[in-house]
């Protein structure tokens, strides 16, 4: 799988509510999204059409590993705001990865797709949050396109 058409989704603080094994969830809050366009018209029309849709996606690590546990993302509008999130086993991949993903670390969510045209997403760690994203979209995708290479996704 070589992955194509890299986008950062999201960059954000890890919040001790994304952190909590009781929520198991990483939220992503549309209003705080660097992209709307990482999905297609049939994958938004299907996450918003009900409460509980899902689309089950691989999750690329801060260690280069594809998680192997089912990853979900939902749609997950709220009183004050409207988000995406990752669910399903959020807490055991964070658990997983903490000693990069640490509470109150700056992260990025980009996606990406796999040669299957599979909805894909690799979470990274930054060290400060990062303004401009033009030349880090080069390198990452670089990074995810090599990644999905050597992990043959």
């Amino acid at each position: 799988m070589k992955g194509t058409d890299v986008r950062v989704v999201i960059q954000k603080k890890l919040f001790d509510s994304d952190t909590r094994h009781g929520l198991n969830r990483l939220n992503m809050p549309v209003n705080q999204l660097q992209t709307n366009e990482f999905l297609t018209v049939d994958e938004k029309e299907h996450l918003r059409k009900g409460k509980g849709n899902q689309i089950e996606v691989r999750l690329l690590g801060p260690t280069l590993e594809i998680y192997k546990d089912p990853m979900n993302l939902r749609w997950w509008p709220m009183e004050s705001s409207e988000n995406y999130v990752f669910a399903t086993n959020w807490y055991r991949f964070w658990s997983t990865n903490k000693l990069h993903l640490k509470r109150d670390s700056n992260v990025q969510v980009w996606s990406f797709r796999g040669s299957d045209q599979k909805l894909c997403f690799a979470v990274v760690c930054v060290e400060e949050p990062v303004v401009e994203v033009v030349e880090d979209a080069c390198i990452m995708f670089m990074f995810i396109y090599h990644s999905c290479v050597l992990l043959n996704i």
